[in-house]
């Protein structure tokens, strides 16, 4: 059985800016398990390395190996016995085993799930922050016919990220959020959250930072009623946050690369339901693979953030298709994705 970790470069088509930094380059790692893809996004923000993400497959190799060869495997048994580890290792983990059991299957995920790829929300499409206003024109032009558009903002001038938000309100009809990336104090968020009331956001997503989940309770006391909902990203990166953010935040951003894979996102998804909040799918800076392998699951969610495929160079994977946040998955077995040729 193979079992293998290779680094898979993803460039950028431009400089993609956020609150946590600028990147024209993302260095991710693919796992490949059989015939099965999985991908590990490394964005540098976060604290996983590729050495850690080798060394964790290296280490779990034969227990895998072992699972695996028998054809009759239970896939939720294997991943549910895999130790403590990084989440992105798990994550590409978890995507390739769910590859390799669909393609024994001889089905795609999403039937496997029972779930209806036409109920699938539109995705957002995420602008980073422009350097200037002209430049936020520049951005706008290729995308205003898009249906729904995510500002980035946090740029360190809560003044300026609030003219970015209205320059873009002025131009653009459709539906439009905000994604702050943590970069808002409380008092900041409070501001600029009540001056954008009119601006008609469909959610304000991590307006705050990540590590006090008191700092949301305290937000949301503090915010009028009517404003734009809530959504936590940075904040949730497992199931426990999510019992701790009810009552603050109004639902939560899934990325399989923050939660450990296929496996735990459907786990949170029922859980978030449970508590009454909306769930989205996001994504890093990712090729097709993750991005597929996060799609099979959405049709059980509120939203959708699954452009980052749209902002490489160069895709070296083919899988879902993005036609202006459409989304279309592919019919192949398992994720469905396969190497695109040259």
């Amino acid at each position: 059985m193979l079992i293998s970790v290779t680094p898979l470069p993803l460039e950028l088509r431009h400089p993609f800016r956020i609150a946590h930094g600028t990147s024209t380059i993302r260095h991710n790692a693919l796992v490949q398990i059989g015939a099965g893809y999985g991908e590990a996004a490394l964005p540098p923000y976060y604290p996983t390395t590729f050495d850690e993400v080798e060394d964790y497959v290296s280490s779990n190799a034969d227990l895998i190996t072992a699972c695996v060869s028998d054809p009759d495997f239970s896939i939720t048994t294997l991943i549910d016995s895999l130790p403590f580890g990084p989440t992105p290792a798990l994550a590409a983990i978890d995507m390739a085993l769910h590859d390799l059991f669909g393609q024994r299957l001889n089905a795609p995920l999403f039937k496997i799930f029972g779930l209806d790829p036409n109920r699938i929300p539109h995705s957002t499409y995420a602008l980073p922050i422009p350097t200037s206003l002209n430049h936020l024109d520049e951005q706008l032009d290729d995308v205003i016919h898009f249906p729904f558009l995510k500002l980035k903002i946090g740029s360190g001038d809560v003044e300026f990220d609030k003219a970015i938000v209205r320059h873009t309100r002025e131009r653009f009809a459709g539906r439009l959020c905000v994604d702050v990336n943590s970069g808002w104090s409380i008092d900041m968020a409070i501001h600029a959250i009540k001056d954008l009331q009119d601006c008609t956001l469909e959610f304000v997503e991590q307006p705050i930072q990540a590590d006090d989940i008191d700092d949301w309770h305290l937000l949301k006391r503090l915010l009028p009623d009517g404003g734009p909902p809530l959504i936590a990203d940075e904040s949730v990166q497992g199931p426990d946050q999510i019992l701790e953010l009810a009552g603050a935040a109004d639902g939560i951003n899934i990325k399989l690369a923050k939660c450990g894979g296929i496996q735990v996102a459907r786990q949170m998804i029922s859980l978030a339901r449970s508590l009454d909040l909306s769930v989205m799918l996001g994504c890093m800076i990712e090729s097709s693979v993750a991005l597929t392998a996060a799609a099979h699951l959405g049709a059980l969610v509120d939203y959708l953030d699954l452009d980052g495929q749209l902002h490489l160079a160069q895709d070296p994977f083919e899988g879902l298709t993005f036609d202006a946040g459409k989304i279309r998955l592919p019919k192949r077995p398992g994720l469905g994705v396969r190497p695109r040729s040259t």
